[in-house]
């Protein structure tokens, strides 16, 4: 054909030689793949902060491991999720205190 080899063919045919028919599927999966592999693989380092309000009361607790709850989050109040540790999220109260939600189902983002 005309061109540099390696280079752009006329799609005569409709096919450049070595690239066998349908070489563009396997790109698609992960295409698709990509945009979520930033979310799955992210850290604490690109976590944004959000507010939330949780369904029922849920207890929060301090953030060093201890089952002592430092305050309870009421439903119909917006909280400030600092940081996320696993599953559990780091919440600000409106009075600054920092503690560990644990049970995160059902919380509405705000």
């Amino acid at each position: 054909g005309y061109g540099y080899p390696g280079g752009p063919q006329p799609a005569f045919g409709g096919q450049q030689p070595g690239q066998p028919y349908g070489a563009q599927q396997p790109g698609q999966p992960e295409a698709q793949k990509a945009p979520a592999a930033p979310a799955a693989g992210g850290g604490a380092g690109d976590f944004t902060p959000f507010w939330f309000a949780v369904p029922v009361a849920r207890q929060l607790y301090s953030e060093d491991g201890s089952q002592a709850p430092i305050a309870e989050l009421a439903p119909g109040t917006w909280y400030l999720a600092v940081e996320q540790r696993g599953s559990s999220l780091i919440a600000q109260t409106q009075d600054g205190r920092r503690g560990v939600l644990q049970d995160t189902t059902g919380i509405q983002r705000g």
